[in-house]
Order: structure tokens, then C-alpha cells, then sequence
């Protein structure tokens, strides 16, 4: 399963890696899940492995806006072996749930 619900992210969000793929002006401007770190979607796809590594076994919850980033995020993590997963309803689901 790739998606998260809110709820299941907030039971495990300490534990997890949180890549926020937004742009930089999205991510400094709009609200933000916890302990995310952004890494813009492109610069991601192009670049994962030298922020990545080679530990496949974390978990990886990719956030955007909704979804729709993070879901495109998320997919290709997991073609490249990833444990990987996006949140559903992005940083605004989790907004309206918790904040």
C-alpha cells in the first residue's frame, strides 16, 4: 500500500523520514507537517540516492499541498527499492486534522 492516512502518519510521523517535496517558496510560506525536510520533487527524483543512501528499510512519508507531488514522490521511491509512502491529503489534511 502507498498511501498513509493522517491518522496512521501520526502514530509513526517520529519515526519516519518526511521529505515535504514542495517548492522551496511553498514549503517557507505554507503550513508544514512536522520534522518535514523539503526536497523539491525534481531535485529528488534527480538526486535521491545522495540524499537517501542505501538504507531502503526506513520509512519514507512523502507530503505536498494534497497529494498529488507526494504520490508521484512516493511511486518512484518505491520503483527505486524505497519504503515509501505519501500522505493522503497532503499538509492540508493534516492541518485540518491536528492544528
Amino acid at each position: 500500500m502507498i498511501d498513509i492516512s493522517v491518522e496512521e502518519f501520526k502514530e509513526i510521523e517520529n519515526e519516519a523520514l518526511v521529505i515535504d517535496v514542495r517548492t522551496r517558496n511553498e514549503f517557507e510560506t505554507l503550513f508544514r507537517v512536522p520534522n518535514a525536510n523539503n526536497i523539491e520533487l525534481n531535485d529528488l527524483q534527480m538526486n535521491y540516492k545522495n540524499y537517501l543512501g542505501d538504507d531502503k528499510n526506513r520509512l519514507i512519508v512523502t507530503v505536498c499541498n494534497a497529494g498529488n507531488r507526494s504520490g508521484e514522490a512516493a511511486r518512484f521511491l518505491r520503483e527505486q527499492g524505497y519504503n515509501a509512502r505519501t500522505l493522503i491529503g497532503g499538509s492540508y489534511a493534516y492541518k485540518r486534522k491536528y492544528r
